[in-house]
């Protein structure tokens, strides 16, 4: 009676999964869901993705970093509402349009990827950027950053880091900002 029970249970359970499975893809595919197996604020190894479509598309403005008690901070400065992100460890960095490797300072590397977002002004051409495309710290987990894409509404940077450890993703406003904190 119990293998029944329990077979039963199981046969249940899972003709129940088909019709859950739709209703969960179209509410990831919806342009303002969160993609992230944790929440955002929390740290973690875990790749964290957020959908978001700003039009027009915001330009970045600057790429600075400073050092907490228990985590560097990486900071996106944004002109404009706040881009989708897609922020991974990666095994090796590549030049985005060029498909060239990049290589930073420290044996872990970070992808920070704005979707739409430009480093540039669309219509001339001039770098949006009030801060260098890379550069070299000296702080206890980041080492080197690296703007490595900026090519049709879709800009990245490269993190070299001194270690693979938790991370976080932060949204700020006023003004616009991605936020990118490495624990120590």
């Amino acid at each position: 009676m119990r293998v029944r029970t329990l077979v039963t249970l199981l046969v249940v359970s899972v003709a129940a999964i088909p019709t859950t499975l739709p209703t969960m893809a179209v509410a990831l595919a919806s342009p303002t869901a969160a993609v992230a197996p944790v929440g955002p604020g929390h740290f973690s190894t875990a790749a964290r993705v957020v959908h978001r479509a700003p039009s027009p598309a915001p330009n970045v403005t600057g790429i600075r970093v400073g050092h907490h008690p228990s985590f560097d901070r990486v900071v996106v400065d944004l002109a404009g509402a706040a881009p989708g992100f897609d922020v991974r460890y990666v095994r090796r960095l590549v030049r985005d349009p060029s498909g060239k490797t990049v290589d930073l300072l420290g044996p872990a590397s970070l992808r920070l990827v704005l979707r739409p977002a430009n480093g540039h002004d669309p219509n001339s051409g001039t770098s949006t950027l009030r801060t260098p495309a890379r550069t070299k710290w000296k702080l206890d987990q980041v080492r080197e950053t690296a703007v490595i894409g900026d090519f049709e509404a879709v800009f990245t940077v490269g993190i070299g880091v001194a270690r693979r450890a938790p991370f976080r993703v932060l949204t700020l406003r006023h003004p616009t900002r991605i936020v990118v904190d490495v624990r120590h």
